[in-house]
């Protein structure tokens, strides 16, 4: 397993335990709602982050090696824009 995919993989569990923490918060009788929709908040946020490392390592996976040395500081842009 790669550095990158290691990161991924590790990155979706943390993800999946803050959904089962909002599922686990909603199943409660006395729901916290600010505390559920805090964590909500929080697995969005980390939702979007995977995102952006997954579409990185994709591109620096298929696009690198194949990139011609003129086009690296438009790459390296692209992948700026892609982190935000």
């Amino acid at each position: 397993m790669t550095n990158d995919t290691k990161e991924i993989v590790d990155h979706i569990s943390r993800l999946e335990g803050q959904l089962a923490s909002v599922k686990k918060e909603l199943m409660e009788h006395d729901v916290d709602c600010l505390r559920a929709s805090t964590t909500l908040l929080s697995a969005a946020r980390s939702f979007a982050g995977l995102r952006q490392k997954f579409t990185e390592a994709f591109l620096r996976k298929h696009f690198v090696g194949k990139v011609a040395a003129r086009d690296t500081e438009k790459f390296e842009k692209l992948v700026a824009l892609i982190k935000g």
